[in-house]
C-alpha cells in the first residue's frame, strides 16, 4: 500500500512539472543593433533557471512592444539537456536621421518645428508622429485653412555608408486653401437687427474692406465660439437673462472656399430689476452696499452690472481679510411682470492673512526692485484690492513679459496664504547703430546721409535705473550726443533723481536755402516724488549755453547767443499697463517752464505752459489678439517774461514724426515775408508761433505678434497760432497715414508714411524712420 502511494506522488510531481513547462536553460537575443541585449533581458519576466510559462511570455512580448523600439518580437524555444534554450528575436524600428516638410506654402516650418515631439536621431514612434500631424493641422486651422490635412512617410536613407535601419521622416501637407466666411444668417432676433449683431462678430462675411483687415473674414472655429458667447452676452446685457443662442450650423459651399454660417436665437423675456436684497454674512450697512452697486431697483437687468456688483462685493470683503468670500446671486423671475428679484447670499468664510511673499524667475532684476512695487506685506491682513494693484504695478514696470501671482495655503495654518510672484523677464536693453540715405532731404536742413547710434537700458544692472546714450549725425553741421541716467526710486523710496548732459549742433531750417547754425551744450537735473496714487511731481533745473549764427545778413537780427537757465515744474499721472509700450490706460502731464528773469539769470527770458493727455483703449478680438486706439492731445503756450522777445528758434513750428507726420520737419506755422535786397521777390520765412494745438488718433494692430511687429493707421490734426491769434479749431492742418513698429531686442523701429490732406485731397507722402518710440 505504501508503494502505491509513493508511485502516485511521483506521478503527481511529474504532472506538475509538465504543467509548469520546461526549465529555461539559457536565453539569447538576436536582431538587436542599438538596444543592448542585457537591457532587453533585464526587463523580461521569463528568466534563466525558471519554468517557461506561456502566459508570462505573452506579457513579456507586450512589455517589449510598449517600449516603442521594436516593430516585431518573437520567442523561440529549442530542447536542450532536459530543458529549453529560449531565443528572443526582435526587429528594431529605424532611427530618424532627417525630418522634411513637403507642401508648406502659407505657413513656415519655423511656426511649429520647435513644438514637434519627434526629434532627430530618435527611434520611430508612431504615436508621437501622429501627435505632430495633429499639431500641424491645428496651426493651419488657426489661420483659417479649415481643410488642411497632414500625413507622413518614412523613406529609407539611401546614402552610401548609411545604416539601412535609418530613415527620413517626411511630413506631407495638403493645405486645402483658405476658408472664408461667405454669408452669415441669423434667425429669431428681434431686439437686435442682423446688422447690429454681425457688426460685433469676428466671423464677418467677406467684403472688399475685410480683405485688408485683421483677422478679416477667415473662418476659424475659435472665432465662431467667441461670436456665440458674445451674442449671448449682448442680449443678457440688455435684460434678456434667459436668452439661448444655438450652436451655429456651418455649411461648406461646393467650391470648398466659403462657408455659410447660420445662428438661431431665442430671445426670451426682457427683465427689469424688481428688487435687491443681501443675506448671510453682512459686514457693511445694507444702505451703503446698495449705493455701491450699479444695478438699482427698476433698472434694466444688465448682466455686466451684475458681474461688476459681484466683483465689487468680493473686493470689499477681501479688503477686510476674507480672501475666499462666496457671493451667490439667487434669482427669482416673475415672468408675468417681467421682473427679476435678486438676493446676494454672502458667506464670508475664514479671515486670511498674507504669509510669505516670494519673487521667482527674476534672474536679472533684483528682488527689492520688484518688492518695492508691492502694496502688501508679510503677515498683513489680506486685501484683494492691494494684491491686484501690486501685480499691476510689477507688470507695468515693463521689465517682464508675464507676471503670475500664485497662491498657496499654509499647511500648518489655514488662515495664512503664501503668494509667489512668478515673473518672466524680457530684454530691456537696446544697442543699435543705423546708417541711411534720404534723397528727399535735399530741400531741408538735413543731409541725405544720416547716421545714429543708441544705447538705452530701462533696468540698468537690475536696479531699475534708466540710462541712455544717443548719438546722431545728419551731415557736417548736424550732430548730437546725449547722455542720461535716472533712478526712479532712490533707496526704494518714492523720490526720483535723474540727470542729463548734451551737446547738440543743428542747422535750423527757416527759409529756402537759408539756415541758422545753432549749438547747444548743457545739462539738466530732475528731482521728483510720487505725491499720491499715480500722480508725480517734479522740478527740473536746466542750463544751456547757446551759440547761433547765420550766413545770411538778413537773419542776424534773429540770432540770440548766450545762456538759458530754466526751471520746469511738472505734474504727471500715468496709469498705463506698461511704462515702455502701453496698450491700456492713460497718461496726462501739465508743465510750466520759467526761463531767465531776475532769480535765474541768463540771456533768455520766456514762459512756456504745456499740457498733454493720452488715452489707450484696447479692443481685444481674442485672448491673444489685442488691438488698441491711442487718442493724444497737446496744447502749448509761449509768452514773454520781462521785456525781451521770445527767441526766434524757440517759437513753435510743427511737422515731422512727432506731430504732423504728413508735412516736412517744422514746416507748419505762421509765415512772414522779407526781401533780401531791393527789387528781389519776397522770401517766405517760417516765423513760428506762440501757441500750438495738436490732436492725434492712432489704431495699432498686430501683424506678426511673435516678432513684436505691429501696424498702425493714424490721423493728425494740429495748428500753430501767431502772437495775435487765439486758440481756434478753424483752418487746422490735417494728415492721414500708416506705418508699422518693430520692437526688437536691439531697439524699437518706427516706419511711417504721412499724407497731408489739403482741399479734400491727399498730397505727396512724407516718410519717417526713427529709432525709439
Amino acid at each position: 500500500m505504501t508503494r502505491i502511494w509513493l508511485w502516485v506522488g511521483v506521478w503527481l510531481l511529474a504532472l506538475e512539472a509538465f504543467a509548469q513547462g520546461p526549465v529555461v536553460i539559457d536565453m539569447t537575443v538576436v536582431g538587436n543593433r542599438k538596444v543592448e541585449s542585457e537591457a532587453i533581458l533585464t526587463i523580461l519576466g521569463t528568466q534563466k533557471g525558471e519554468a517557461l510559462d506561456p502566459e508570462l511570455v505573452r506579457e513579456d512580448i507586450e512589455e517589449l512592444y510598449a517600449l516603442g523600439y521594436f516593430s516585431s518580437i518573437a520567442f523561440y524555444q529549442e530542447p536542450h539537456k532536459g530543458g529549453v534554450l529560449v531565443t528572443v528575436e526582435v526587429t528594431e524600428k529605424p532611427a530618424i536621421v532627417d525630418i522634411q516638410f513637403i507642401g508648406l506654402e502659407e505657413i513656415s516650418e519655423d511656426d511649429f518645428r520647435e513644438k514637434l515631439e519627434v526629434k532627430l536621431y530618435t527611434i520611430v514612434n508612431e504615436a508621437a508622429i501622429n501627435n505632430d500631424l495633429r499639431l500641424i493641422e491645428k496651426q493651419y486651422l488657426e489661420k483659417g485653412y479649415f481643410l488642411a490635412t497632414a500625413r507622413y512617410e518614412l523613406e529609407a536613407e539611401q546614402k552610401e555608408g548609411k545604416d539601412s535601419s535609418e530613415v527620413v521622416l517626411k511630413y506631407i501637407v495638403d493645405e486645402g486653401g483658405l476658408m472664408m466666411v461667405g454669408d452669415v444668417f441669423i434667425e429669431g432676433n428681434e431686439y437686435f437687427s442682423d446688422k447690429e449683431l454681425i457688426s460685433q462678430f469676428v466671423s464677418k462675411p467677406i467684403s472688399r474692406s475685410s480683405t485688408f483687415s485683421a483677422p478679416g473674414s477667415v473662418f476659424n472655429e475659435e472665432f465662431l465660439r467667441r461670436d456665440v458667447e458674445f451674442t449671448s452676452y449682448l442680449y443678457k446685457d440688455q435684460g434678456f437673462a434667459e436668452v439661448k443662442v444655438s450652436k451655429p450650423v456651418v455649411v461648406m459651399d461646393k467650391d470648398r472656399k466659403f462657408v455659410r454660417i447660420s445662428f438661431e436665437v431665442e430671445e426670451g423675456i426682457q427683465y427689469h430689476v424688481g428688487g435687491i436684497d443681501i443675506s448671510g454674512d453682512i459686514l457693511y450697512p445694507k444702505e451703503d452696499m446698495f449705493e455701491w452697486m450699479k444695478l438699482k431697483e427698476g433698472d434694466l437687468f444688465r448682466f455686466s452690472y451684475l458681474r461688476d456688483d459681484i466683483s465689487m462685493l468680493m473686493d470689499k470683503y477681501g479688503d477686510k481679510g476674507f480672501a475666499f468670500v462666496d457671493v451667490n446671486p439667487i434669482h427669482r423671475f416673475d415672468k408675468e411682470k417681467k421682473l427679476v428679484y435678486l438676493n446676494y447670499q454672502i458667506d464670508k468664510g475664514q479671515k486670511v492673512y498674507f504669509g510669505d511673499l516670494l519673487v521667482m524667475g527674476n534672474n536679472k532684476t533684483r528682488d527689492n526692485v520688484i518688492r518695492r512695487e508691492f502694496e502688501i506685506g508679510d503677515s498683513e491682513l489680506y486685501s484683494g484690492t492691494r494684491l491686484t494693484k501690486s501685480k499691476k504695478q510689477v507688470q507695468r514696470l515693463g521689465f517682464f513679459d508675464e507676471v503670475q501671482v500664485i497662491s498657496k495655503r499654509d499647511q500648518s495654518d489655514s488662515s495664512v496664504v503664501d503668494y509667489h510672484f512668478r515673473v518672466k523677464e524680457k530684454p530691456t536693453g537696446q544697442l543699435t547703430a543705423a546708417l541711411g540715405f534720404s534723397p528727399g532731404a535735399k530741400n531741408t536742413n538735413q543731409s541725405p546721409w544720416q547716421g545714429q547710434g543708441r544705447y538705452s537700458e530701462q533696468n540698468e544692472s537690475g536696479y531699475g535705473w534708466r540710462s541712455n546714450v544717443t548719438g546722431r549725425w545728419n551731415g557736417d553741421k548736424n550732430y548730437s550726443l546725449i547722455l542720461g541716467l535716472e533712478n526712479p526710486r532712490v533707496n526704494d523710496s518714492y523720490w526720483s533723481l535723474g540727470g542729463q548732459v548734451f551737446w547738440i549742433h543743428e542747422a535750423r531750417y527757416v527759409a529756402e536755402n537759408i539756415t541758422v547754425q545753432e549749438g547747444r551744450q548743457g545739462g539738466s537735473l530732475t528731482l521728483g516724488k510720487r505725491l499720491f496714487e499715480e500722480v508725480r511731481g517734479s522740478v527740473t533745473y536746466k542750463y544751456m549755453n547757446i551759440d547761433q549764427e547765420s550766413d545770411s545778413f538778413v537773419f542776424e537780427r534773429f540770432v540770440r547767443d548766450g545762456t538759458a537757465i530754466s526751471l520746469i515744474f511738472a505734474l504727471t499721472r500715468d496709469d498705463t499697463n506698461d511704462y515702455i509700450d502701453p496698450s491700456e490706460g492713460s497718461r496726462t502731464r501739465v508743465a510750466q517752464r520759467v526761463t531767465g528773469g531776475p532769480y535765474l539769470g541768463g540771456d533768455w527770458q520766456l514762459f512756456e505752459s504745456e499740457a498733454s493727455a493720452a488715452l489707450f483703449v484696447p479692443v481685444d478680438f481674442t485672448d491673444t489678439y489685442r488691438t488698441y486706439f491711442r487718442f493724444n492731445s497737446e496744447i502749448g503756450l509761449l509768452s514773454r517774461y520781462g521785456d525781451k522777445p521770445i527767441p526766434f528758434l524757440e517759437r513753435y513750428r510743427m511737422g515731422g514724426p512727432d506731430d504732423l507726420r504728413g508735412y516736412r520737419f517744422q514746416s507748419r506755422g505762421p509765415i512772414s515775408y522779407i526781401r533780401r535786397a531791393p527789387g528781389e521777390p519776397s522770401t517766405p520765412i517760417g516765423e513760428g508761433g506762440t501757441k500750438r494745438l495738436l490732436f492725434q488718433l492712432e489704431y495699432f494692430f498686430p501683424i506678426i505678434p511673435d516678432a513684436n511687429i505691429k501696424g498702425l493707421f493714424f490721423t493728425d490734426v494740429g495748428r500753430v497760432f501767431d502772437d495775435n491769434e487765439g486758440f481756434s479749431l478753424n483752418n487746422m492742418d490735417r494728415d492721414v497715414g500708416f506705418g508699422f513698429r518693430w520692437i526688437t531686442p536691439i531697439a524699437p523701429f518706427r516706419f511711417e508714411w504721412g499724407f497731408p490732406v489739403e482741399n479734400g485731397k491727399l498730397g505727396p507722402a512724407e516718410f519717417h524712420f526713427l529709432l525709439g518710440f
